[in-house]
């Protein structure tokens, strides 16, 4: 006789929950446990269905999106983890100079799709990796622009699975931080400008190479570590304080670009942890500087 699956809070609902799902695979570092429950809903509805059920069980729910910020727990995550991986969750749609995409696509079609197009305003961050969600949420910038600056509204899920839109005057966006913190972004919308779309094509080209020769290649288990303060940039902070050879456990600073951290297989998530106090504590005493971490951890 074989055995039942595991219940759920979610079975009755109409959307597939694995329950322990290992988070290692679903983020860049490739560091993680098994959380409690995982699903990729495929329509607004079922996701709406899956967050009302979480609020009302006291579940903490967490959505993943590219998986590069994201330093997931080896021990697991005690929370539904939702990846808005689904053809709903990641549509580009042009009209004239406005884009709405869902906030599962990737923030590097969205930049390729517009600059086809001859829309300008988000070719500078053609090299940030992850989702158009996650990027709104941290306020994706790069070379002097931001994510922030072209949006005209988003789109949000509430805890309790109701939606709203949330316009240019009701957001707020600064360094690294939006006021999207606490809930799921659905989609957004951006107004653009119109440009020549060869120049546009050499401009995005030109950053994109800049942007990979700053990051180590070989490798996918890698994230940035801290966030550029105003004025300077981590990375010059982290190669100043002499943090270029610090290591812990699996965990290492890339020395070839000392704001990102490189870990081996079978790195703990403690090693990433404390590699990060480590380097902003080397920071803050020799610098005065205080980092904030890029990282998120679960």
């Amino acid at each position: 006789m074989t055995d039942n699956p595991v219940a759920s809070p979610f079975d009755d609902l109409a959307v597939t929950v694995q329950v322990a799902e290992p988070l290692a695979g679903h983020t860049w570092l490739g560091v993680g446990g098994p959380a409690r429950y995982f699903c990729e809903p495929t329509s607004i509805e079922s996701l709406s269905a899956v967050a009302a059920r979480c609020h009302e069980q006291e579940i903490k729910l967490r959505i993943v999106g590219g998986g590069s910020n994201i330093l997931a727990s080896t021990d697991g995550v005690d929370a539904m983890v939702v990846r808005l991986a689904a053809p709903a969750f990641c549509g580009i749609a042009i009209d004239g100079q406005s884009v709405k995409v869902g906030a599962g696509a990737k923030l590097v079609h969205l930049v390729s799709e517009t600059v086809q197009a001859g829309l300008s305003g988000l070719e500078d961050l053609v090299g940030i990796p992850g989702t158009v969600g996650g990027g709104l949420v941290g306020n994706a910038a790069a070379h002097g622009s931001n994510l922030g600056q072209r949006v005209h509204s988003v789109t949000v899920m509430l805890p309790d699975g109701s939606t709203e839109e949330r316009l240019r005057e009701d957001l707020a966006f600064s360094s690294g931080w939006s006021s999207l913190d606490g809930v799921i972004v659905l989609s957004a919308r951006f107004d653009l400008d119109s440009d020549d779309p060869g120049r546009l094509t050499k401009r995005m080209q030109k950053q994109w190479i800049v942007e990979r020769s700053e990051q180590p290649s070989g490798t996918r288990a890698v994230a940035m570590m801290f966030k550029d303060p105003v004025g300077t940039t981590a990375e010059s902070l982290i190669a100043q304080a002499g943090c270029r050879d610090l290591c812990v456990g699996g965990a290492s600073v890339y020395a070839a670009h000392a704001n990102y951290v490189v870990v081996e297989a079978g790195c703990a998530s403690s090693d990433v942890k404390q590699l990060l106090e480590k380097v902003r504590g080397v920071v803050r005493d020799r610098l005065g500087v205080e980092l904030a971490p890029r990282i998120r951890v679960w």
